[in-house]
Order: C-alpha cells, then structure tokens, then sequence
C-alpha cells in the first residue's frame, strides 16, 4: 500500500540534500578536526571522517530502502527495477559474503580505522551510487558539479599551503617533505583525488555553458585548474600522473570524435580553443614548478633508485611484492575472498612469509584489493559494472540528446576513466572514493526501467 506521507520523503529534492550534505561534512570536518587537535591531545587528523561516514552509511541506506519501498508502492512508478538497482544489490551480497566469510572476521585494514573500509563505510558508497541513479534533474546535477568544485578549492587551497610545510595540524599518515596530502592525510590519497577533481574541473571549463552561464565562472576555472593541478604534482605521487596522463587522452579523443558527429562548428571551435587553453595553463604551471621546486628531480631519483634496488622499497614502493602475495592468495580464496578490506592475511597467510616482514593493509590496486579480498565474483561483477557504466555512457554522450544532459555526462565520465586509471596504483580510502561511488551513480540514471513490458501495460 502506497503512503503518501513516506512519498514527501522519498524525493529527488531531498536526496539531493543528503548527497550534498556528506559530501561537504567530510572534507569541512576534517578542517574543524585539524584545528582542534592543535588543542586537545585527545583528538587526531581524521578521527571524525570515519565515524561520520560510517553515520552516513546508516542513514543513507534508510534512504535507500525509503525510496525503493516507494517506488515498488507506487502504481504510477509501475514497481519498476533498473540497472542501477540490481548494481546495487550485487554490491551489498558480495560485500555481506566477504565480511562473514572473512579469515579475521571484524577486522579492516588490519584494524587501522583511519584507512579502514567497514560495512558501514561499503554502505556509504552504495547508497551514494544509489542516489546518483535517482538524482536526474540537470539543475541538481549542475548544483552537484558546483559542489565537487568548491570541494576542490577547499582541498586546492590546503594542499597549496602545505607544499610550503604551512599546515592545520600534521599529518598522521604519509607524507615527504613539502608535499600536498589536502584533507586525506597521505600524500597518494591526495594524489588520486586531485586528479579525479581535476577531471572535473576540466569537463566543466569545456562544457562551462551548459553548466553555468556566468562569464566569471568560465575565466576562474583555468584558475582553479592550474591550483589543483600544481598540488597534484605537489602530491608527489607518481599514480597520479597515469590519472592525468589518462584525463587529458580523454577530452582530446573526445574532441576528435566530436568533428565526425552532428556537432556544430561554433560548439567545434570553443572546444579546441578550450582545450588549448586548458592544456597551455597544465603546460605553464608545469614550467614553473618544474623549475622552483625539487618536485619531479625528487621523484625521478626516486624511482631509479628503485630500479637499481638502492632503496629498501622495490619498485614502485614495493608494490610489486604487494600484488605478489595477493595473487597468490587467490587460488586459495577465490570464491568468498579473503575477507572484506582484510588485504594484512593475504601475507599472514603465506608460508614464506615471517613475523616482521613487510606487508601491507591495501593491495594499492583497487581491482586486486576487490579480487583478493571480496573473491573472483565480487571482481567480475565490479569490472563488469564499471565497463557497462562507461560504455553506455559514452554511446549517450554521442548519440546526441539534450546537450545539458549530454555536457554533464562528458564531465562524470571524465572524472569516472580518470579514477578508475589511477585506481591501478592507489587505495580505496572513504574519503576519496566516496565521489567515485557517487559519480557512477550519476552515470547509471534509472531512465529505461528493466521491466519494460509491465512498464507499458501500466502506461
């Protein structure tokens, strides 16, 4: 039976809101945190990111179950299912499978609660993906853009100023010297997220009419740009030039398609002229930085050093002994997976491994933490989702359509191959993956209901 009262709840407007709300409590939380660990031997960097997010989980799946008991209530809805839906369950089975068939059951990221994923935490991202698909409106997609931008001057201002050792508090995890970690509280975390941010920031310069008419609004974003992008590289992580490398393959490749689709010349030439404008301030931030900071002599030496096996990490931080033991694991595990976000016991495990060796909580590969951790299944699922979600996308964006539509599903799947590009090298942290999750909500909009034949009867 459909309530009426539970259907005011339930809505596109206030699922908006709760979206928008955890987005920015994360990042301006930490910001508060900071401040007052300066004060307060009892508080830390971070130490409210998980709860609030583990909070969000909560609540966001009531969110979910709201709206879905809605919608299967609503004889206008049709009880009507959606890709999105089923994403969304796959995700939740194979997130309960590993948990309860865990090697060390109740224990992430080898109890580390700064870098932890728990279920709470897998909720959050679900439900995020959840009310992307339900958030179609294009004035609260544009609204959702505005948002990730304005996040980004947050996460761009702070990250600038600890390039010059200028910091809130300290960071608690990792860090070299002179180097951006934002909010994130690790330098790679940051890494990925700028670059992920960045992909934004571009899409919406190249796209900037359909999203915001202001002329304002177009000058700034070069701005805000070259900002992220010198923290970026300020980062010093070396994964995020792969997600840079991958972003900018992307719009221009994206361009090129352009000339052979139904695109007007006018649309034509402010793309490329963008596009060189854009690509000018990377190339002239580049120059600077390159030439007043030790930034890139620091990593070049870096990396060397670890191919000649100077330095006590191997090759890319010892990422390859990492996947090394993770891939070994699997055969053992493949079905459940060793155990929801517990990457530590693909080591404890091995027989060559000794009390004290090296070992890691996160497989830095995002496929491979999925794979060893949640199972083979759990991995099929999550690559063929990802595969699915930028294919359609990309056969919307040039099958034409309304151009809003069309320019906000450019600037989603941007940030979307950019993410998925460094994710190769990175972790999956909440406070970085959480705009991923959301994103591809965004790029899995629930228009064309699987139950079409009992969606015409009831039209």
């Amino acid at each position: 039976m459909y309530d009426t009262r539970l259907g005011q709840l339930a809505t596109e407007k206030n699922l908006f809101k709760l979206t928008v709300l955890i987005m920015l409590l994360m990042p301006l939380s930490e910001i508060v945190t900071d401040i007052l660990c300066n004060f307060s031997e009892f508080i830390f960097p971070s130490v409210f990111q998980p709860i609030l997010f583990g909070f969000y989980g909560i609540i966001g799946t009531l969110a979910v179950l709201l709206f879905k008991s809605v919608e299967l209530t609503d004889k206008r809805k049709a009880g009507n299912w959606y890709w999105a839906d089923v994403f969304y369950l796959i995700f939740v089975f194979f997130m309960i499978i590993s948990a309860v068939f865990s090697k060390n059951p109740g224990v992430y990221s080898d109890g580390d609660v700064f870098v932890g994923e728990n279920p709470l935490h897998f909720l959050a991202y679900f439900a995020l993906f959840f009310s992307g698909s339900r958030i179609k409106s294009a004035e609260y997609r544009k609204k959702l853009v505005m948002v990730l931008l304005a996040i980004s001057l947050i996460q761009g201002v702070v990250a600038f100023f600890q390039t010059f050792n200028i910091e809130i508090a300290y960071c608690l995890l990792v860090r070299h010297d002179r180097a951006a970690y934002g909010l994130t509280q690790n330098s790679n975390y940051y890494g990925g997220l700028s670059v992920f941010l960045l992909a934004g920031i571009t899409g919406t310069y190249l796209f900037c009419e359909k999203i915001c008419k202001h002329k304002a609004f177009r000058y700034l974003l070069p701005v805000l740009a070259g900002l992220v992008f010198y923290t970026m590289m300020g980062s010093r992580a070396r994964l995020a030039w792969i997600g840079f490398g991958v972003m900018v393959f992307f719009y221009i490749v994206s361009g090129l398609v352009m000339l052979k689709g139904k695109v007007s010349r006018e649309v034509l030439k402010r793309f490329f002229i963008r596009t060189a404008v854009i690509l000018a301030v990377f190339a002239a931030v580049f120059a600077v930085t390159h030439f007043t900071t030790n930034f890139f002599s620091e990593e070049i030496q870096r990396t060397q050093a670890e191919i000649d096996g100077t330095v006590d990490a191997g090759l890319g931080s010892d990422r390859l002994l990492n996947w090394k033991y993770g891939l070994e694991s699997i055969p053992h595990h493949w079905v459940t997976g060793i155990g929801l976000d517990n990457y530590t016991e693909v080591f404890f495990e091995n027989p060559n491994w000794t009390k004290g060796s090296y070992y890691m909580a996160k497989a830095h590969n995002e496929y491979l933490h999925v794979l060893a951790t949640q199972g083979v299944f759990a991995f099929i699922a999550y690559v063929f989702i990802l595969f699915r979600t930028i294919v359609i996308s990309v056969r919307k964006v040039f099958c034409g359509g309304d151009d809003t539509v069309q320019a906000l599903d450019w600037v989603f799947l941007g940030m979307l191959v950019t993410y998925a590009a460094q994710a190769s090298l990175n972790c999956g942290v909440i406070n970085v993956a959480m705009y991923c999750w959301l994103t591809a909500g965004l790029l899995n909009p629930c228009d064309s209901p699987l139950n079409h034949k009992n969606n015409k009867q009831n039209n």
